[in-house]
Parts: C-alpha cells; sequence; structure tokens
C-alpha cells in the first residue's frame, strides 16, 4: 500500500500530522529550554561560564554534522526507520544528560542528542510533504513547522519553572518519559516509507572530511581556554573544509549538489543573507538567560518567562509574515525582517545592571517580530527560481547553512566570553566582565546582520 492510501482517511491524516507535530516539538524545546537552565546546571557542576558555553556549542556542532548526513541516510535506510532511530537516540541521551555528574560528560551528551535532533528534523520535513495530500499540503507543512516556534516558546518557561520546583535533571528525565510514548505512537501510525535510493550509499570519504573539518573549527575557535595551543584546529579546519567543498563538486554522486548554487540566480544571495541572520541571533538565548540570572538576580523561572518572549511573537507572527509573502514580493519583507532583527539586537547594547525588565522584554518581542518576517518569506524568495527538481537539494543546503549559523553564532559568543572572562562563572560581583563581553558581542552580530541586508537587497533584482 503506498503513503498516500495509507493516510487517504482524514482521521488517520490528522493523527499523522498529530504525531509529526508532536515529534517536531522536543528538539526545540529542549534546545531553549536547557538555555533557560544552563546558571543551574553551572552551579550545581561548578563550570564556568565557557563551560556552559560549550553546552551550547556542541549541540550546534552535532546538528551541523547529522544534517549532511541524514538525507543520504534516510535514503539507504527509510525514512521512517531514520526518523525513529533518531527520536530514540535523542530521548536515551535525555536520560544519560539526566544522570551527568560532571561538565565533560554532559557535553559529549549533547552533541550527540545535536546529532539525534537534525535527523527528526530532517525526517519530519521529509514525512509531511511526503504524505499530506497535495491540495493541503501548504497547510500541513505549515502546522507541523509550528512546532518547531511552540519548543522555542515554551521550552524556557516550562524548564525554568520545573528547575525551579524540582531541580534541572528533572527536565531530562520528564522529556525521556513523553518521549518514550511519542516513540511507540509514531511507529504505529506512521506508514512504512520504501527507501527513496535503494543503491545509493554513502560517502564514508565525504562525511568524515566534513565531520572532521566542522570539529576542528568549533574546537579550534572555542577552546582556546583549555590549551592555547587549540587554536592550530582553525586553520586545519578550514583546509579540511575547503578539501570537502573540492570533493563534494567534483562528485557525480554527491551528498550536496553545490553546483546548483551557480546555476540559480539570486540563490547564493538568499543563503549568504540566511546564514548571518541565524548567526546573528541564535546565541544570544545563552546571553540572556546568564544576564537575567545572574546580573538582574531572577529565577529561572521568571527568566524563561521572559525568554520565551522572541519565540512567542516569532509564532504569532510567522502566519501573517507568510500571507504577506504569498501576496508581495517576499524578497522585500524578507530584507525589511532582517533589517528589524539587525537593530534590535543593537538596541541590546544598552542593557546594563539597572536595567528594566521591561526593555529586556520589547527588545525580545522586536527580535522575534523581525525573525518570523525573515524567515519564511526568505524561504519562498530564495527557493522561489530554484527548479522543482532542485527543490530538495536546495531545501538541504538551506535547512544546513541555518544550522552552520546557529552553531557560528555560539562559537563567536564563547570566543568572547572566553576572552573577557577566561574560566571565571559569571556572578553579580564580576557582571561588569560579562556585560562588556556582551555588547561587544551584540555590536559584531548587528553589524553582522546588517552586512545581511546588503546581501538580501542584492538577491532582490533576482526574486519572481
Amino acid at each position: 500500500m503506498s503513503s498516500s492510501e495509507h493516510s487517504s482517511s482524514p482521521l488517520r491524516l490528522k493523527t499523522i500530522i498529530a504525531a509529526l507535530w508532536t515529534g517536531n516539538l522536543f528538539a526545540p524545546f529542549l534546545m531553549s529550554g536547557v538555555a533557560a537552565i544552563l546558571p543551574s546546571i553551572g552551579e550545581s557542576l561548578g563550570a564556568p561560564a565557557v563551560m556552559l558555553s560549550l553546552v551550547m556549542v556542541c549541540y550546534n556542532l552535532g546538528q551541523s554534522i547529522s544534517h549532511m548526513l541524514s538525507g543520504r541516510i534516510a535514503d539507504m535506510f527509510g525514512v521512517k526507520r531514520t526518523l525513529l532511530a533518531g527520536l530514540g537516540g535523542f530521548f536515551l541521551f535525555s536520560v544519560f544528560m539526566g544522570l551527568a555528574p560532571a561538565m565533560v560528560v554532559l557535553i559529549p551528551l549533547r552533541f550527540i542528542q545535536g546529532v539525534a535532533a537534525a535527523s527528526i528534523a530532517c525526517t519530519v520535513t521529509t514525512l509531511s510533504v511526503t504524505l499530506a495530500p497535495a491540495n493541503i499540503r501548504g497547510q500541513v507543512i505549515s502546522i507541523v513547522v509550528s512546532a518547531v516556534y511552540l519548543g522555542l516558546a515554551i521550552g524556557p518557561l516550562a524548564c525554568g519553572g520545573l528547575a525551579e520546583f524540582a531541580g534541572w535533571r528533572s527536565v531530562f528525565f520528564l522529556v525521556a518519559a513523553v518521549g518514550l510514548v511519542e516513540l511507540m505512537l509514531l511507529a504505529r501510525v506512521i506508514p512504512d516509507q520504501p527507501r527513496a535510493a535503494s543503491r545509493r550509499s554513502l560517502d564514508v570519504g565525504s562525511a568524515l572530511l566534513g565531520a572532521a573539518g566542522l570539529f576542528c573549527v568549533t574546537a579550534g575557535a572555542t577552546c582556546t581556554f583549555l590549551h592555547p595551543a587549540v587554536v592550530g584546529l582553525l586553520p586545519v579546519g578550514i583546509v579540511i573544509l575547503m578539501a570537502f567543498v573540492r570533493r563534494e563538486w567534483n562528485s557525480s554522486d554527491p551528498m550536496f549538489d553545490l553546483k546548483i548554487l551557480s546555476r540559480v540566480p539570486g540563490l547564493p544571495d538568499g543563503m549568504a543573507a540566511t546564514f548571518i541572520n541565524y548567526g546573528s541571533f541564535q546565541g544570544l538565548s545563552l546571553f540572556f538567560s546568564l544576564y537575567l540570572q545572574q546580573v538582574l538576580g531572577m529565577n529561572a523561572f521568571h527568566a524563561g518567562m521572559i525568554l520565551m518572549m522572541q519565540s512567542l511573537f516569532q509564532t504569532f507572527c510567522s502566519p501573517l509574515a507568510g500571507r504577506l509573502a504569498d501576496r508581495y514580493r517576499p524578497g522585500v519583507i524578507s530584507t525589511s525582517g532582517m533589517a528589524v532583527c539587525g537593530l534590535s539586537i543593537l538596541s541590546l547594547m544598552l542593557l546594563d545592571q539597572n536595567s528594566s525588565v521591561w526593555q529586556v522584554v520589547i527588545s525580545q518581542a522586536a527580535l522575534g517580530t523581525g525573525a518570523a518576517f525573515f524567515v519564511a518569506p526568505n524561504m519562498t524568495a530564495t527557493l522561489g527560481n530554484v527548479p522543482r527538481e532542485n527543490l530538495s537539494v536546495a531545501s538541504g543546503l538551506l535547512g544546513c547553512l541555518r544550522t552552520m549559523g546557529g552553531l557560528m553564532s555560539h562559537i563567536v559568543m564563547a570566543c568572547m566570553i572566553g576572552l573577557f572572562m577566561g574560566d571565571t562563572a559569571v556572578t553579580h560581583e564580576n557582571s561588569d566582565l560579562f556585560l562588556h563581553a556582551m555588547r561587544y558581542t551584540l555590536l559584531l552580530f548587528g553589524l553582522f546582520n546588517l552586512m545581511g541586508v546588503w546581501l538580501s537587497l542584492r538577491a532582490l533584482r533576482h526574486h519572481r
């Protein structure tokens, strides 16, 4: 029986959508939620600020590596199997993280959890497209994707509240328990999927090159506080990534068909704008979690309420941005959204030890609104010129660049914290050092984002 026949019943289709929606919720929920409880983890395990930043860096590194491989692995072993394996790994390592006795154990576990999270995102998107009837495919995709924004919005509040009342370890145990039910639900309701390319194989050489290059760049940029010689890994990683790009460019069956960038007008500028925008604000959740709790003295629950504002406004404004992108030029809307993001980031530089909580709330709301008016319209504009037969490749590249932008954001953030604070923890007494690190990082991110506005404007002349 085909996938479309499996999902032909309206009731069964609704069940499948609900299962995919729930499966898409866990990874973003725990991503933003962990940012809210990092100060609690640091106090419990005696970790300095730079070590806490590595919890986020390694998660994004795992996602970046997995994004390169998940599509090909799903082709080889089947989309459903890959999804269930990703979910199983995500929830299993949640248990291990809840039991972690030290940061040197927690950080590698977080990396593996990032690998699983990316495989979930890749396969849920694929199933949303393949199982939905053509006449309502857009609605199904928008419903499933809305789980990402909701997870990002409620993660800080829920995890912060749970950590406040039951300890930070309870967050991981609860996610694992609920996730086991979700795993059984998906195994039951998702129809078996045929392998899209049973004869395709994984290019182990390319996979190792890409993973090694990303690891060396990340370690070289963020781990110099462990030993100064680690910085030598940075140029090594860049050379390895160049070898990876060359290998993929010349391959007859690449994991990423990079040549599409030269064939589609405006695609490189749109892709670069995506990388820049995500790279300019994805890492900010750690800064504001530490700022609200260690500088302003708020508890994890109240800090979570404020941190959720960005994702909450992104959730509410995204449908409006999508409708506007359908009616007007999406490139203009996405460029406006990016400009709002850049100005919001620069406005956050005004924060100090005496700032009002409302100043943080308004800036977070503006940042979420700008992000909402960038993401969906930019996706529409960037992929608008891509031929139908190349859409999956272009979508995969766009997803990889989003993840790598987030990774870059956390790398820059970790470097700035290490530069200004070394291996000391963030406390109210040394909040001046932390605020210096935060302001210079915000200045860098704001200017970087405005450079993305220029790239987005350049791409406008190619958009349909």
